[in-house]
């Protein structure tokens, strides 16, 4: 039942070197705005659904709109959205604060066409990164893709464990395992009680040894 949500992004449209697209951090007047899509998991059809979302700094604090005064804040998707389907979002400077690294769903609010309506905590959202890199459990664990833990463990990946044969091998192996681990378990609380502690330990370790928790960019292959 539910939603997954995929791709999820910050930051602004523009230009950059003359081409138009999608790019990471705020505008140049502070304006950050929310790119993604999200799955229909249920086998009802949805008539209306609205997602919110909390915007996060650099150290993992919530923060809010300079100039709307609010934080959580949310967008709202009309269907039908059919079982299965795929919908893409996009919502345009919704806060104005140059701090903002990252975002975390915080609740959907479902209307189905039958009627009935559904709300569900961001806790219970999956959330996957799109492309081949995402940190797919580490994401479902800590709801964002953009956040200092995933930095974190992000950078190792990309500039420790890529660098051996046993870390290639391990990446692979991997990412051909967890999205389906994600898919089917990613929303169940056992699960991220489960692996939450050993992250935390691990990103702790690592931080200790110097690897940065600060906003990151995939490593181009």
């Amino acid at each position: 039942m539910g939603i997954t949500v995929k791709g999820l992004r910050i930051g602004h449209e523009g230009y950059e070197n003359g081409v138009h697209g999608f790019f990471s951090g705020p505008n140049s007047v502070g304006g950050v705005s929310v790119k993604g899509s999200f799955v229909n998991n249920s086998d009802k059809t949805i008539k209306y659904i609205s997602i919110r979302f909390q915007p996060f700094n650099s150290v993992g604090d919530a923060v809010g709109c300079s100039i709307k005064n609010v934080s959580d804040f949310g967008l709202r998707c009309t269907g039908p959205i059919v079982p299965n389907a795929t919908y893409s979002f996009y919502g345009e400077n919704m806060w104005y604060n140059p701090s903002i690294s990252f975002v975390k769903v915080t609740r959907a609010d479902i209307q189905y066409m039958d009627g009935t309506e559904e709300t569900i905590q961001g806790s219970n959202i999956p959330v996957i990164a799109g492309g081949g890199g995402g940190c797919y459990v580490a994401t479902a664990v800590y709801g964002s893709y953009d956040c200092p833990q995933v930095w974190t463990l992000r950078r190792y990946r990309d500039y420790t464990l890529s660098e051996t044969w046993y870390g290639r091998a391990f990446i692979r192996i991997y990412y051909a395992v967890s999205p389906t681990l994600v898919k089917w378990f990613g929303k169940c609380v056992w699960f991220k009680n489960l692996w939450k502690p050993k992250l935390d330990k691990m990103v702790e370790s690592l931080n200790r040894n110097g690897v940065a928790d600060t906003p990151y960019k995939d490593r181009n292959w």
